[in-house]
């Protein structure tokens, strides 16, 4: 009786064992799963799924083929998608610059210069070469700057900027170069991302009286002065320019790699 008993559970676990799925018929059931994901719209979580597959049944080489079938796809699909998100963004955004940009001129020495920068009419730097001041730029690669200009007799090597208005403050650093003619010249440039985080400061005061203290290597070793009223509207001015080129340029490399994407995809 025992004996028979023995057999019977033996027999029984044989018979569970063998109505398990096998590891294909598991990662089949995966990729079906996935491809249910992506006829919904589910596309990341349909990933989700594939890496799944992909780290679960390494040696399932028929059905990660086709989950990287399934993937690309899904690479494919977003890029068109994306396309369509850039092409309907782009022109909007590119007819504001083209209405802001006439408050601007364009310079470039070809020369010395990889690329040629929009300066705002109020801010030329031949009329300001022997003053304490700001000037913004947003070159023609997208990319925003920040000069902040020292002139006097005594060699300050600045080191930050420091604006105030409204009872708010911030600190600004960038990278220095001074060099002398006759006085002392000293240049602070930021970029960029402290280029528009300053802007956007001078911007959000724009109707408060807001001052600006340079600051050198010693405590002695500071200027302050005010901003008028047209740099104001010069910087306030730039700041726009620069975000809008800022996501103009996110928005075009989105493009370009979707553009690459699909027509990779098109020629398989």
């Amino acid at each position: 009786m025992k004996k028979q008993h023995i057999f019977i559970c033996v027999l029984c676990a044989t018979t569970l064992i063998a109505c398990q799925p096998s590891e294909e018929q598991r990662a089949a059931i995966l990729v079906s799963d996935a491809q249910t994901l992506v006829d919904s719209g589910q596309w990341r979580q349909a990933r989700i799924v594939l890496d799944s597959l992909h780290v679960t049944y390494p040696k399932q080489v028929g059905q990660r083929r086709l989950a990287k079938a399934l993937e690309d796809s899904i690479t494919y699909l977003e890029a068109q998608r994306t396309l369509a998100y850039t092409d309907t963004l782009l022109p909007p955004l590119l007819e504001q610059v083209d209405g802001l940009i006439k408050r601007f001129k364009y310079e470039k020495n070809a020369k010395y210069e990889d690329h040629g920068k929009y300066v705002h009419r109020l801010l030329s730097t031949g009329s300001n070469t022997s003053r304490n001041f700001l000037q913004a730029y947003v070159q023609d690669d997208r990319q925003t700057f920040v000069k902040s200009y020292y002139y006097g007799n005594t060699q300050m090597n600045q080191q930050s900027v420091v604006l105030s208005a409204g009872g708010e403050e911030s600190v600004y650093q960038g990278h220095n170069h001074h060099f002398q003619d006759g006085a002392h010249h000293e240049v602070m440039t930021l970029e960029d991302e402290s280029a528009l985080s300053l802007l956007n400061f001078i911007s959000a005061h724009h109707d408060a009286r807001i001052r600006v203290e340079g600051k050198g290597d010693k405590p002695t070793h500071n200027w302050v002065y005010y901003l008028n009223e047209q740099e104001k509207e010069a910087l306030s001015d730039t700041y726009q320019l620069g975000w809008l080129m800022k996501d103009i340029n996110r928005l075009e490399q989105m493009q370009r790699v979707a553009t690459a994407q699909i027509a990779r995809y098109e020629q398989k």
